[in-house]
């Protein structure tokens, strides 16, 4: 488990990414599906390798070309495909990429608005729910999905709640997790689902 910075609270963005660690392995195919400042994006790369896959959503170019400049910084361009189009299209464009179901053994939704961008520019419930059924539908055995949830923004604790809500009904072979802050006024939380089988 991560080792929490001296006078720093841990990040449910960290915290994802420790248990992602030991799920992925050289080879594997992810999706970032909320690229943002590319942060993500990067980690799964470094995780699946050379030989790996990762594919990487936003609506906004801005967002698109700062994580390109940061997997360019770090040598890390090769194998990561880059889209311009909202995770609710997740299953259409990875078909285009001959990415079929249960073939993705992690994906990341960082959930919210693009920071430093508009704030009003965020992720709507209807579109990440559709996109999270779709990523049930790739997902392989094994396989794992991080969400990190923002309700302190305008419209994050609607979302928020729907997430929460729709992993709730989820049934074998998913498992859903919820992590939260217990001493702060609307944290950001973390929820994890895994596919046991």
């Amino acid at each position: 488990m991560p080792v929490a910075v001296k006078n720093k609270p841990l990040r449910v963005t960290d915290l994802a990414w420790e248990f992602l660690r030991p799920v992925l392995e050289p080879g594997d195919i992810a999706v970032d599906a909320t690229a943002g400042t590319g942060q993500d994006t990067l980690f799964l790369r470094q995780c699946v390798g050379e030989n790996g896959r990762v594919f990487a959503f936003d609506i906004q170019t801005v967002a698109l070309q700062q994580t390109k400049i940061l997997l360019g910084s770090s040598r890390s361009v090769d194998n990561v495909t880059l889209v311009c189009d909202s995770h609710e299209f997740i299953i259409p464009r990875l078909a285009e990429a001959g990415v079929g179901g249960q073939a993705v053994k992690a994906v990341m939704f960082n959930l919210g608005y693009f920071p430093g961008g508009d704030p009003a520019i965020i992720t709507k419930v209807e579109t990440t729910i559709k996109a999270l059924n779709s990523t049930l539908r790739l997902l392989s055995s094994g396989g794992m999905v991080t969400i990190c949830l923002y309700p302190g923004h305008p419209g994050g604790f609607e979302e928020a709640q729907a997430v929460i809500a729709w992993c709730e009904m989820l049934e074998a072979p998913f498992v859903a997790h919820h992590f939260q802050t217990l001493n702060r006024k609307s944290p950001p939380t973390l929820i994890i689902i895994q596919r046991t089988r």
